[in-house]
């Protein structure tokens, strides 16, 4: 079939990054990167079949299927074109939460959310094996070789034997990971409920609310959805977001109780903070602070000098 090249215009280069809204996303894991803002393709719907470039104020997709509707959308989704620009989200902050996020956007300049809802089989597998593992030196690894082997097929994985999975690594990850899609087969909920995919996912062996929440994150179009994460929670402290006794989701909480009615009885989570400081777009602001607490704000020894001047002025590492 004959190679198609689609263009989608970018009306301001600096709110438009395609590989910083790549790479912090789970649909990366689609996705193989063959140089700077050049990713094809391997896994999923179209997969051998679409490719994604930035050039100038241009995103160029490359695709061998028809260029009907469906492939237009998949695009969109996937660029993270779908998604409201950073400048809009900023401009509606005030005082020094809109200093602090501009800054962290001037750091990692054009960030959106990247999302794959024809792909959550797949998704869901990368961010199962995102468990205490990090994602660009193992999961992109572990998924490459499960997609060429297996494909994102939760059937075929589940029925595999540990024997056939530690081909790949002998990580618990992997292992674990057959175990997890078992019940995921098992799983029911209703399709249009995001409340309830969140409850049904965590009802999976091994599916605690940080997988729940990356999995709808980047599957659906809820940038309001706080998949909380080390990362978050260690740059949400050093700039004053949160004290140090805001709690993390817990899953047997999150399973019996409702987010109000849990705020209620034991106080507000780190989510439901982060969803209350950032209405509407705590999702986006969170993969900020992963690039960030990622790269610049570690754990151990952070890269102060590569910090933003304002985030340098806010920051309370050493209270």
């Amino acid at each position: 079939m004959k190679l198609v090249r689609l263009q989608f215009k970018i009306d301001d280069l600096q709110d438009y990054n395609l590989d910083l809204t790549l790479k912090p996303s789970f649909v990366s894991s689609l996705y193989i990167e063959k140089g700077a803002y050049n990713w094809a393709k391997q896994a999923g719907l179209y997969a051998g079949m679409l490719s994604l470039k930035q050039k100038d104020y241009h995103v160029e997709a490359y695709v061998t299927c028809n260029a009907d509707e469906r492939v237009n959308e998949v695009i969109l989704y996937e660029s993270g074109l779908w998604d409201e620009k950073p400048s809009s989200r900023i401009s509606r902050l005030s005082g020094s939460l809109k200093e602090q996020v501009k800054a962290l956007s001037e750091l990692f300049p054009g960030v959106r959310l990247s999302i794959a809802p024809h792909d959550f089989n797949c998704i869901f597998i990368a961010v199962v094996l995102s468990k205490r593992a990090r994602y660009e030196v193992f999961v992109r690894n572990w998924v490459k070789e499960l997609w060429n082997r297996w494909r994102c097929d939760p059937i075929i994985i589940a029925e595999l034997e540990p024997k056939d999975i530690r081909s790949i690594g002998t990580s618990y990850q992997l292992t674990d990971l057959i175990r997890t899609l078992r019940d995921y087969l098992r799983m029911s909920h209703k399709h249009d409920d995001i409340e309830e995919i969140r409850r049904a996912l965590m009802s999976c062996w091994g599916v605690g609310p940080k997988v729940a929440d990356a999995t709808i994150l980047f599957t659906s179009k809820s940038p309001w959805i706080v998949p909380c994460d080390t990362h978050l929670q260690r740059v949400s402290r050093r700039l004053g977001w949160i004290d140090h006794d805001i709690r993390m989701p817990v899953k047997p909480l999150c399973l019996k109780y409702y987010c109000d009615e849990c705020v209620d009885k034991y106080g507000p989570c780190l989510r439901k903070t982060i969803e209350k400081l950032f209405p509407g777009f705590g999702g986006w602001v969170q993969t900020l602070t992963y690039l960030f607490g990622n790269s610049i704000c570690t754990s151990q020894m952070p890269k102060c000098s590569l910090c933003h001047p304002v985030l340098r002025e806010y920051c309370k590492k050493g209270d």
